[in-house]
């Protein structure tokens, strides 16, 4: 059986887009990591906010993704971003 090799390293800095339903204030910005926080509208879901950023590694996107979770904030989604 071959073994999966990614072409992403788990501790390297990689671009995400994270994005949650309601708002999040764009004061928190600095605690994630720098990511940029948008305000979206979405027709079926209301007010989403979408996290855009550069994180150092995957253990930062875990803590990215858990402090989201501690204050309530329902994950729709968490996409890979190739770096440019």
């Amino acid at each position: 059986m071959e073994r999966y090799h990614p072409s992403t390293r788990l501790e390297q800095p990689t671009l995400y887009r994270v994005t949650i339903l309601g708002t999040l204030d764009k004061h928190w910005a600095d605690y994630y990591g720098g990511m940029t926080i948008e305000h979206v509208k979405d027709p079926k879901r209301g007010a989403t906010s979408i996290l855009t950023g550069c994180l150092a590694d995957q253990a930062a996107l875990m803590g990215v993704l858990n402090s989201l979770y501690d204050l309530g904030c329902p994950i729709l989604s968490v996409e890979y971003r190739e770096t440019e």
